[in-house]
């Protein structure tokens, strides 16, 4: 199945990130980057996650899911949940809630528990790119994203942003 690559303006938009391992960091620097007001929730952050944190870009609690479930619940419903906590039960729990509050829900891991698949990003000035193996070749996916990436910056390396010509 081809998936169709959608664009949203996510700036204040409310995002849940359940974990916050290697998956889950990635997520979280690119979500806040595109102005998500984003929520985590892990028992273990690495120094970056904790940096952002302390940086106010993100907002971050130092336990598990089910410790914050009931908290979670009683704010604003959230536009995005992921889940990447490598615990079952806390992703499954992330996953119900929510779809019950309507949000789109990505479970790393298991693209027929996604809404959506979290594209590689490649981006260089106002050039966004997002790329998908359709959750069959992660390998591919990300090497094709690291290959855009090396190429937009030579490209605005060279003084040619905005210049880029379709074959």
């Amino acid at each position: 199945m081809a998936y169709f690559p959608l664009f949203m303006d996510l700036t204040g938009k409310r995002v849940l990130v359940v974990g916050a391992g290697t998956v889950a960091s990635r997520r979280i620097r690119v979500l806040a980057d595109f102005g998500a007001s984003v929520t985590v929730t892990a028992p273990e952050v690495s120094d970056e996650i904790a940096h952002m944190a302390e940086e106010g870009k993100i907002r971050l609690f130092y336990s598990d899911y089910q410790s914050r479930r009931k908290e979670l619940l009683s704010e604003e419903p959230f536009y995005l949940v992921l889940t990447a906590s490598g615990n079952e039960e806390a992703d499954r729990l992330a996953e119900s809630d929510g779809r019950q509050m309507g949000a789109l829900v990505n479970v790393a891991g298991d693209r027929h528990r996604s809404d959506f698949y979290f594209p590689g990003i490649a981006r260089e000035g106002t050039l966004t790119a997002g790329i998908t193996a359709e959750g069959n070749d992660h390998t591919m996916a990300r090497r094709a994203a690291e290959g855009l990436r090396e190429f937009l910056k030579e490209q605005s390396r060279n003084g040619q942003k905005g210049n880029i010509q379709q074959e």
